[in-house]
């Protein structure tokens, strides 16, 4: 914030329709809450079997207990940081595919070009896959910018 009011100071010809208050408005408007992130995610489930669609669904809950109950509007800013390659809430729409990986390979990666997050069908519990995507949002690989 306070390097956009440098800006405005710096070069007030781009800024004479701007005010702090429309800036402050943006910006509230962009910080990641639980219930905005939800709003946000479109799933892409299979069409072509009802046991995916199942499992797909099951792998949708997880995620949002996931967002709502482990990591909270605080934990918010890293996860979109690995999803976007953002820590606000820079896109409208939050993608969400699913594989079929399973074991070690089954981690979530993501395109964070076009804010897909993929997801493995695999997981059995919520406890897993919770405790798993925990893990990799720890690790290094989430901390680079793109996984893919």
């Amino acid at each position: 914030m306070g390097k956009i009011c440098q800006g405005i100071k710096e070069y007030p010809g781009l800024w004479t329709s701007v005010k702090e208050s429309d800036i402050n408005e943006l910006f509230h408007s962009m910080r990641p809450t639980v219930p905005g992130v939800l709003s946000r995610i479109k799933y892409e489930f299979s069409d072509h079997s009802i046991t995916l669609r199942c499992a797909e669904e099951r792998i949708k809950e997880y995620l949002e207990i996931f967002i709502e109950y482990h990591i909270g509007d605080q934990g918010l800013p890293k996860l979109l940081q690995y999803w976007t390659a953002s820590n606000i809430l820079v896109v409208p729409t939050l993608h969400v595919s699913f594989t079929s990986q399973e074991g070690a390979r089954r981690c979530p990666f993501v395109n964070s070009c076009i804010a897909q997050l993929n997801l493995s069908r695999m997981f059995v519990s919520c406890e897993e896959f919770v405790h798993e995507f925990k893990c990799y949002l720890k690790s290094r690989e989430a901390q680079e910018f793109d996984s893919i």
